[in-house]
């Protein structure tokens, strides 16, 4: 229970650590800066290079051309970050959250700060921590099981968040605490708010219950629940027959000629 609790204020301290000066644990910032796509709510767009908003930046920064630009982030819908093939990677959203209060039913609704998309689908995943940046990391590789190195977009502070939205839901929900430091006593979050996220799904739930998938498996289990059910193969119809009746004429057989008989005179 006390760790919960600890975890629990951990999260809620993420989202007030703007009040105070606080130290960030880092461990390598990576790339912080990319080409992108501010989307403003008055409709407007702008695009350059942006630096990578902070948790609680009240502000963003993007470099058009020569000149640099601030704009505010409650002017902002979005921020779509672009790879080097100009292919959409990340969004920015600055976005209010929730918390679980009890037993998956209650919430407390958390005040504006930065997340970043990372999966989209019928579940969308975010990241949330005080700093971002596009790193290079390992992962297995799900064919072969072997490690590659991928970059990705992580946070590089110490407390990382993870949080899920459908379609229908108003706010992402906190469902997995992670650290870039010590990662004891994570998955007991992940083990009972995991379990309330998904309880449309009894199998991931029982695979998360098990400890078969823990806070680190969340991209796993999101993209596991995205996953559309395989088609059931229908049962292939018995070829008709291509043979075609044949209707039979029947000639009738020619009657015999008629001999003539001539009259003796």
């Amino acid at each position: 229970m006390k760790v919960k609790f600890f975890l629990i204020m951990s999260a809620l301290f993420i989202t007030s650590a703007v009040s105070s000066q606080i130290v960030i644990y880092r461990f390598g910032l990576g790339q912080q800066k990319a080409d992108a796509v501010i989307f403003k709510k008055d409709k407007q767009t702008v695009s350059g290079i942006v630096h990578f908003p902070d948790f609680e930046d009240k502000k963003v920064k993007i470099k058009v051309g020569d000149k640099n630009e601030k704009y505010a982030a409650k002017e902002i819908d979005s921020i779509q970050i672009f790879d080097a093939d100009k292919k959409l990677s990340y969004t920015f959203l600055w976005t209010k959250t929730k918390v679980y209060k009890k037993k998956g039913t209650a919430f407390k609704v958390i005040k504006e700060n930065w997340l970043c998309k990372t999966i989209i689908g019928k579940v969308s995943l975010y990241l949330g921590g005080l700093e971002y940046g596009i790193k290079e990391v390992k992962v297995k590789d799900e064919v072969t099981n072997e490690k590659i190195k991928e970059s990705k977009m992580e946070v590089v502070s110490k407390e990382v968040n993870h949080y899920m939205k459908r379609s229908n839901e108003d706010y992402p929900i906190l469902v997995s605490l992670s650290s870039n430091g010590a990662s004891i006593g994570f998955n007991v979050f992940f083990k009972e708010y995991g379990a309330y996220y998904f309880s449309d799904k009894p199998e991931i739930v029982k695979k998360i219950q098990d400890k078969e998938y823990k806070y680190e498996d969340i991209e796993k289990v999101v993209n596991l629940y995205n996953m559309k059910p395989a088609k059931k193969a229908e049962p292939k119809a018995e070829p008709k027959s291509e043979l075609k009746a044949t209707k039979i004429k029947v000639t009738p057989p020619k009657a015999a000629p008629k001999t003539k008989t001539t009259k003796k005179k």
